[in-house]
């Protein structure tokens, strides 16, 4: 996928990389992922003429209100889930992506990478997202709920679901999230490949001019930058179907109605016909500053450390097997 280790990982030590990749991501991202939500899952509109009615307007606002209300550790509220989530999601996205890898002829997937990138990418999300669901909706709703909190712990959020609308519950907001998610994960993947491929080849030109000390650093800022790029471009294709995904989680979860109710949507189509209604074009842009600057951080930061923790993976394992002889 990106360097050289990303090629020759097994998808046990992609899925490991993945994994470490995904906890050092969230600490990171929190608090705009928190922020994003909100503004998602926030129906009253936020233009000028009407922005009296929203709790939240700007990016700096609604920081200042959060940390004012709830406190600044309210920034990494549901945290657990949220954790457990990214760890899971990375290891096994990752996991499938090399996986998935190793099935296409060596020849096609070094004539067409960044074809081949988009549709495992697309797939390993895909894979990823529905055996993780349930954290994610936890996620979402733990960073919507506010203050006074409907749910305080995870425990009882398990049960509210479980006695209102049974195992179904758990997966509420899935179609709209697995539809959002392919698109996202397959450009993510795909763009970071392809720049990554030019980025390398710039890298080798220049490799005869600069000490291996300077080759890896500019090797790492590359894996930052081309992550950055790939997670701006990505999310900015597909943010309108973020915020469908958002509302369709949170149709039917309670939470302090200062903070808005969302409706009972019955579909992801009956949602996009709503939010256009009552808040026009910009409903489906809400948190777009949040998101993009989250998706930019993670993205840059997940593929950059899973690069770095991949490559220090392959290190050890070798060690261990020197010494063992």
């Amino acid at each position: 996928m990106g360097g050289e280790n990303a090629r020759e990982a097994t998808p046990t030590q992609a899925a490991a990389a993945g994994a470490i990749a995904g906890g050092a991501t969230r600490l990171l991202a929190a608090p705009l992922d928190l922020v994003k939500i909100r503004f998602q899952v926030q129906q009253a509109p936020i233009s000028t003429s009407a922005a009296h009615k929203a709790k939240y307007v700007t990016l700096l606002q609604s920081l200042q209100s959060i940390h004012s209300e709830e406190g600044l550790k309210s920034f990494w509220r549901g945290n657990l889930a949220a954790t457990g989530l990214w760890v899971s999601y990375s290891a096994i996205q990752f996991g499938c992506y090399r996986g998935l890898h190793a099935l296409w002829s060596e020849p096609f997937a070094a004539q067409h990478g960044a074809t081949v990138s988009t549709i495992n990418g697309a797939a390993a999300g895909v894979v990823a997202t529905a055996v993780t669901y349930p954290l994610d909706l936890f996620r979402t709703i733990f960073a919507s709920q506010g203050v006074p909190k409907q749910f305080p712990t995870v425990a009882t959020l398990v049960a509210h679901t479980w006695h209102t609308r049974g195992l179904a519950g758990f997966y509420s907001g899935l179609s709209a999230t697995l539809f959002q998610i392919a698109p996202y994960m397959g450009l993510s993947f795909g763009i970071y490949s392809s720049l990554n491929t030019l980025t390398a080849s710039r890298l080798d030109l220049q490799g005869s001019r600069s000490s291996e000390r300077y080759g890896n650093l500019a090797l790492a800022v590359s894996y930052v930058g081309t992550g950055a790029v790939a997670g701006l471009l990505s999310k900015l294709a597909v943010y309108p179907l973020d915020t469908l995904k958002k509302r369709m989680q949170m149709r039917q979860v309670p939470r302090c109605e200062s903070y808005g109710v969302i409706p009972h949507y019955a579909t992801s189509w009956e949602c996009f016909r709503d939010i256009m209604r009552r808040e026009g074009v910009r409903g489906l842009y809400k948190g777009t500053a949040p998101s993009l600057l989250k998706s930019v951080v993670t993205h840059s930061s997940t593929f950059a450390t899973y690069e770095a923790a991949l490559l220090a993976l392959q290190h050890f394992q070798d060690q261990a097997g020197y010494s063992s002889r």
